[in-house]
C-alpha cells in the first residue's frame, strides 16, 4: 500500500505555495468576524433570517478558507458579477512558510482562530473544513445542516451530483460538509499475476483477514512473494483511517474510540509482517533500498485524484484497480477521500445566500474542471457533467502527456472503466492526514517492536484519541 507518511504529506500541504494554491504568505489565519457582526447586528447589509433572504438587500458573506486557489477567486469574482446585492470577503490563510515551522505554526493558527471565533457564535458564513475538527462542530451544532438547505432550492437536483459521496458524508443524519472534489483511494492489482495464481475473491466485500487469507494464497501459488509493500506503523494509520467510522461511536455528544478492535487490527497487521506477506518499506529502522517496483508485489496503494493519474499512476501491463480490505459493517464499495469541503455557519443569518455560493462553485466549470499543466486537480469533480466532459475527452485523445515533454502513455479503456464504476460506488469516506495518525504512529511503535502488547498499546492510544476527539 502507498506509504501516507504523515510528515511528508504535511511538508507537500504546507510548504508549498503550488499552483493548485495562490497562496499569500502575509496571511495569518486571522479570520476577521467584522462584516458578520455587522450583518447580525441588522442595518442596510442584513438580509433577514436564512428562510426568507431578499435579494435586493445588501449581503456580505465572509468567506473562509485554508490556502486560496486561483480558481476560486476568479468564481467568487464571477459570482459577485451575477448577484451585484452580494458582497464576499474571502478570509484566507496562507498554506506556506518560509520553513516546516512556520507553515505549521500558520495552520495551528488557522484552526485555533477558526475554532475560537465559532465556539462563540461568530465566524465566517463559510468555512473550509478540510483542515478543521468537523465532527466536534457537527456535535456542538455550529455547522448548518446543507441537506434541509437543497430541501429548500427548487433549482438544485442532487441527480447532477456524485450522490453516492452525499450520501456517505452524513453524520448525525445531516451532510454539514459539501465537498468540492474527491479522490479515490484503492489498490492497483496486477490482473495478469492475479490470474495466473488461480487466486480469486472479492474485493468489493473483502476484510483485513480475507485479504490476509488471499495474500497467503497468491504467495503459495503464485510467482510474487509479497502482497504489497509498506511500514507497520503508516499501514495501521491507514486502516484506522479508512476505518475511522466503525472505530468511533458517539453516544451523548461524547465520542469513542474502540480500542479492542484497533488492539485486534494491531495483530493482524503483524501477523502480515511476520509472515512475510507484507514488503516493509523501513528494516531496521533506515528506508529499505530493494523496495519492490512493479511485478514485484500484487498490490500497489493508489489514491487517484484525476483520470490522468489512473493513466500514469498505473504500474502494470494489465493493472486492475481493487478496493481496499474494510469493515463488513461499511459495507460493499471503495474508499474515497473529498476535498474542498465547504460547510454553512450555524450561527450565520445568511445562510441561503451561503448555500447558493456552494451551490455555484458545484456547477462553475473553470472550478470543478480544475486541472492545470502540471494535473494538480485536487479530485474528481462532484458535477457529474463535467467529469464526462474529462472521460469523454481522454478517450478521445487516446494518450496523456506525462509532463513538460512530449512523452505519453496510451489511455488503457479497460481501467478507466473501472475508475467509472469505482467512482459512482465508492462508499467509505477517508480523512487525511491528522493527530490521530500521528498518535497511532508514535505509540504502535512499541508494540510493532515487541515491547509492548496489542491491548497496552491500544489502549494508550485510544485513551490519546479519546482526549483529542472530545477536547
Amino acid at each position: 500500500m502507498k506509504k501516507t507518511a504523515w510528515l511528508g504529506l504535511v511538508l507537500l500541504v504546507l510548504l508549498s505555495a503550488c499552483s493548485s494554491a495562490g497562496g499569500n504568505d502575509s496571511g495569518t489565519g486571522t479570520v476577521s468576524d467584522t462584516r458578520y457582526t455587522e450583518a447580525k447586528t441588522g442595518g442596510e447589509e442584513d438580509s433577514g433570517t436564512a428562510g426568507n433572504a431578499d435579494p435586493s438587500k445588501h449581503v456580505k458573506l465572509v468567506i473562509a478558507t485554508y490556502g486560496l486557489s486561483e480558481q476560486v477567486q476568479k468564481a467568487v469574482k464571477k459570482y459577485e458579477m451575477l448577484h451585484p446585492n452580494i458582497d464576499i470577503e474571502l478570509q484566507a490563510s496562507s498554506n506556506s512558510g518560509k520553513d516546516l515551522n512556520d507553515a505549521l505554526a500558520k495552520h495551528e493558527q488557522f484552526v485555533k482562530n477558526n475554532n475560537t471565533a465559532l465556539l462563540a457564535g461568530s465566524g465566517p458564513d463559510v468555512i473550509e473544513l478540510d483542515e478543521l475538527p468537523s465532527d466536534q462542530y457537527v456535535r456542538r451544532h455550529l455547522l448548518a445542516d446543507l441537506n434541509q438547505l437543497m430541501k429548500q432550492d427548487p433549482d438544485f437536483h442532487r441527480e447532477l451530483y456524485f450522490t453516492n459521496i452525499m450520501d456517505h458524508l452524513q453524520n448525525d443524519g445531516g451532510l454539514y460538509g459539501m465537498p468540492l472534489y474527491f479522490s479515490l483511494v484503492g489498490l492497483f492489482g496486477d490482473a495478469d499475476a492475479i490470474g495466473k495464481a488461480g487466486v480469486t475473491f472479492d474485493d468489493g466485500n473483502w476484510s483485513l483477514s480475507d485479504f490476509i487469507d488471499t495474500a497467503r494464497q497468491l504467495k503459495q501459488k503464485g510467482d510474487y512473494k509479497y502482497a504489497f509493500a509498506e511500514e507497520p506503523t503508516a499501514l495501521l494509520g491507514e486502516l484506522v483511517s479508512e476505518n475511522y467510522a466503525q472505530l468511533v461511536t458517539v453516544t451523548k455528544g461524547e465520542a469513542h474510540f474502540d480500542t479492542d478492535a484497533l488492539a485486534d487490527m494491531m495483530r493482524q497487521v503483524k501477523t502480515m509482517f511476520d509472515e512475510d506477506l507484507v514488503f516493509n518499506f523501513h528494516l531496521g529502522g533506515r528506508p529499505a533500498t530493494n523496495v519492490p517496483q512493479s511485478g514485484k508485489a500484487y498490490f500497489f496503494g493508489t489514491e487517484l485524484s484525476s483520470l490522468r493519474k489512473a493513466v500514469m499512476l498505473a504500474p502494470y501491463p494489465h493493472t486492475k484497480l481493487y478496493a481496499k480490505p474494510h469493515s463488513s459493517s461499511s459495507g460493499g464499495g471503495g474508499d474515497f477521500k473529498p476535498h474542498g469541503t465547504l460547510g454553512v455557519n450555524a450561527n450565520s443569518i445568511h445562510q441561503l445566500e451561503a448555500w447558493d455560493f456552494i451551490k455555484f462553485l458545484l456547477n462553475d466549470e473553470s472550478v470543478q474542471s480544475y486541472i492545470d499543466a502540471l494535473d494538480a486537480s485536487p479530485g474528481f469533480p462532484m458535477n457529474k457533467a463535467v467529469y464526462e466532459q474529462q472521460m469523454n475527452k481522454i478517450l478521445r485523445d487516446g494518450v496523456v502527456n506525462t509532463g513538460g515533454d512530449s512523452s505519453t502513455i496510451k489511455v488503457d479503456p479497460v481501467l478507466l472503466k473501472q475508475v467509472d464504476a469505482y467512482l459512482s460506488g465508492a462508499v467509505n469516506p477517508v480523512g487525511g492526514p491528522s493527530k490521530l495518525e500521528k498518535i497511532i504512529d508514535n505509540e504502535s511503535k512499541a508494540f510493532f517492536a515487541g515491547q509492548k502488547s496489542a491491548e497496552a498499546a491500544a489502549k494508550l492510544i485510544g485513551n490519546k484519541i479519546n482526549l483529542q476527539l472530545n477536547e
